[in-house]
């Protein structure tokens, strides 16, 4: 039997985001309560609000923006990896149980453990895992917290080794009820000219 997994945040306005970011709010325009002849309403938020993926160009001048990008890396074979670190650590090559077993590898830190409430102290990967990943034809990482990078980072040197090899990431995954192991991802970025960044539909399916 095929089991679903929904690895999303639910964008409510409660959600949290990155300090300084715009907030997720929904104005209803029309409603069928009122009388009117459907529910309309207007979403207003940050492109990185929840489950998200960052486009190149969110960090890389003229770099690629969502409409441009492949969509192979987000839909296929991958696995999930669980690690316990102490707060704010980055993920490092000697943190693998081993060498990756599929094209897309989910970490889950549960660092950021209550998508409605901001943490700085989360889990972020290091270049020198990135590295090691896109040696093993690694294709899109992602994990269960804000940011690729820690808070504090500026250079955002994770970002940057991403890109510059190619893969795709996804940030602000729901993994604390997903056991370790191998999955069919499925996470598609909406088709948004010019943009940096993307909500998603996160889901993990078990055969």
């Amino acid at each position: 039997m095929r089991v679903l997994h929904d690895i999303s945040a639910t964008l409510s306005p409660r959600l949290a985001v990155w300090p300084g970011d715009v907030p997720v709010s929904r104005e209803v325009r029309m409603r069928l309560a009122d009388g009117d002849f459907a529910d309309l309403s207007t979403l207003h938020a940050t492109l990185h609000a929840g489950t998200h993926a960052d486009a190149p160009g969110h960090i890389l001048p003229g770099g690629p923006t969502m409409e441009a990008l492949d969509l192979e890396p987000y839909i296929g074979p991958c696995q999930v990896v669980q690690v316990v670190l102490p707060p704010g650590a980055r993920i490092l090559p000697e943190h693998l149980p081993g060498p990756p077993e599929a094209a897309r590898v989910l970490f889950r830190t549960d660092s950021y453990p209550d998508p409605e409430r901001f943490t700085e102290a989360f889990n972020a990967l290091s270049p020198e895992l990135i590295t090691l990943l896109a040696a093993h034809g690694v294709v899109l990482v992602g994990l269960d917290t804000p940011s690729v990078d820690p808070f504090d980072s500026q250079a955002l040197e994770s970002h940057h080794a991403l890109f510059r090899a190619g893969m795709r990431c996804l940030e602000g995954l729901v993994l604390k009820d997903v056991a370790p192991g191998r999955y069919t991802l499925c996470a598609l970025p909406l088709k948004l000219e010019g943009g940096d960044g993307s909500p998603v539909r996160a889901v993990l399916i078990e055969d």
